[in-house]
């Protein structure tokens, strides 16, 4: 079992360098001189999406990176693509800039009927880009993404020295594809704490990219035996939870599970083009309740899609960047921006 020691423990980064800096300079530094980044031993990464590793170079290059090794790999494929993915989110704040000049959304009652869906795609698209625009996307460095020192596994133990008292161990556990290529969490059995990473969406509906959801609904089976009705859980997005919001995100993909298997049932699985027909038909059949627990439920669109793929593949979906900004953009609503 791997030991290594530090100060604190830093889980994930956030999607830029400059959102990062500025969390890291609110940390109280150990020796109550210097910056925050003092406190940081180790940065520990749950997975390897953007908005989880993009503020990697905020942090002292010293402080050793640690993940596991399925998630190192997708970490260096997507620094040969980061160029790609800049230059998508700039095309799309430029084009919806220009868009704006000439009436926006506010256009689409005036286009013939065959244009309008193709054009609420583009709208959505751009829109979402200016959303990311608002992030400092310009400021990261591709050869500064995280490059763990150590890879480490299900069982490896990381301990924090935390000064006069005891130290503190962390226990890491890779829990295997579901949420992302990679997802892993880490547990604190004397403080009662679990970092999920994106295993859990709390007050925000879930996305999946890797699947299927009896895989989600199993990994959170498996932590809610592995704590206790007393833990605090740290999710990937949301506040922090107890065991109640562990339930209620594994009632949400529950349900993707049965609304796919059953209420698709009579949409044939190995027809790739009705996965988008069951993704709404999911979304449409979603139980109040749930909605009630989540915001954005139509997000579940995006995660009945990956469904439909993982079950027809036998395996957990493999998507890229750009498959993913389609489908969240797809989220995007005209009435959501038609007044800006």
């Amino acid at each position: 079992m791997a030991s290594l020691h530090g100060p604190g423990l830093l889980v994930d980064t956030l999607m830029d360098p400059v959102l990062t800096s500025t969390m890291v300079a609110e940390l109280k530094p150990a020796t109550g001189t210097g910056g925050g980044e003092g406190r940081i031993g180790a940065v520990v990464f749950t997975h390897p999406d953007v908005d989880h590793i993009l503020g990697n170079q905020a942090v002292s290059m010293e402080v050793p990176r640690l993940g596991d090794v399925k998630a190192q790999q997708d970490i260096l494929a997507q620094a040969k693509t980061l160029h790609r993915m800049r230059f998508t989110v700039n095309l799309g704040y430029l084009l919806w800039q220009a868009l704006q000049l000439i009436g926006g959304p506010r256009l689409l009652p005036s286009l013939p009927g065959w244009m309008r869906p193709r054009a609420l795609q583009v709208f959505s698209f751009a829109n979402y880009a200016f959303k990311l625009g608002g992030f400092n996307l310009h400021t990261i460095d591709a050869d500064k993404l995280p490059a763990f020192a150590k890879t480490i596994q299900t069982g490896d133990e990381i301990t924090l020295d935390i000064g006069d008292a005891s130290p503190l161990p962390v226990k890491f556990w890779q829990m295997g594809s579901i949420h992302s290529k990679s997802d892993s969490v880490l547990l604190l059995p004397q403080s009662r704490v679990c970092y999920t990473g994106d295993l859990l969406f709390i007050g925000i509906a879930p996305v999946m990219w890797a699947g299927p959801a009896k895989s989600w609904v199993t990994a959170l089976d498996d932590l809610l035996k592995a704590t206790g009705e007393d833990w605090l859980f740290v999710p990937g997005h949301g506040p922090v939870t107890d065991a109640i919001g562990v339930q209620h995100v594994k009632s949400y993909f529950e349900y993707l599970h049965q609304a796919v298997s059953e209420n698709c049932a009579d949409l044939p699985l190995m027809q790739p083009e009705l996965d988008e027909t069951c993704a709404w038909r999911t979304l449409e059949r979603m139980p109040n309740q749930l909605k009630e627990h989540f915001h954005e439920p139509e997000r579940i669109v995006i995660c009945a899609v990956i469904e439909r793929v993982a079950l027809r593949t036998g395996a957990p979906a493999k998507v890229d960047v750009k498959f993913k900004l389609q489908w969240i953009s797809k989220m995007s609503h005209p009435a959501a921006y038609m007044s800006n």
